[in-house]
């Protein structure tokens, strides 16, 4: 009887799970870091679907939507004498839909360390603007515009999964991706904790 426990305690998890998740989404962009304004740090949310495939695999996907990040820029215009202080805006918010195989190593009392690997989905909105001051003529204004692009990325990650009983576990984890778009590149680090059930 002794010897079929840690089977009982490995086939716990071993089913489908839902997790939701809290993140802080690192953002860097190429170029130059001190005057890239697409660079920045946001919270965001996540919530993922997952089955294991065969002991100590899981399938998962799952999306993640951060907060928008905001960079302002400011400039001075001069026109027939006058200076007219304007704040160049740039609003960002790259949203990705990821697919990722894990590899559960072997559990040490309450904790099993995940490896993880895959490809995300990246949706990146970008907002440019201009803030100027009551009286500023509109021909020193330029015209506000956005852009949405779409492309894919290898992403990459590890996670702690902490038992809190046979069905809820608290997940700390790492995802990291790399992606390169029309006009941009960069990298997207995304420490998170995620509550997980396992039915």
């Amino acid at each position: 009887m002794g010897g079929a426990r840690p089977a009982l305690a490995q086939s716990a998890h071993d089913g489908v799970y839902v997790s939701v998740s809290a993140f802080v989404d690192i953002k860097r962009f190429s170029g130059d870091p001190a005057t890239n304004v697409l660079d920045g740090q946001a919270f965001g949310g996540g919530i993922a679907l997952g089955t294991s495939l065969a002991p100590r695999w899981d399938l998962e996907l799952g999306v993640d939507v951060p907060a928008v990040t905001t960079d302002l820029h400011p400039r001075s215009v001069t026109l027939r004498r006058s200076i007219f202080t304007l704040q160049s805006r740039t609003r960002n918010r790259p949203s990705s839909v990821t697919a990722l195989i894990r590899f559960r190593g072997a559990q040490r009392g309450r904790v099993q360390i995940g490896y993880l690997g895959g490809l995300s989905l990246l949706r990146l909105h970008r907002q440019f603007d201009t803030e100027a001051p009551a009286g500023t003529p509109a021909a020193l204004i330029p015209r506000p515009h956005e852009s949405v692009d779409y492309g894919t990325a290898p992403a990459i990650g590890v996670d702690a999964r902490v038992d809190v009983n046979a069905h809820l576990s608290i997940v700390p984890a790492l995802y990291l991706s790399a992606f390169s778009l029309q006009d941009v590149s960069g990298v997207l680090v995304r420490p998170r904790v995620a509550i997980r059930w396992t039915f």
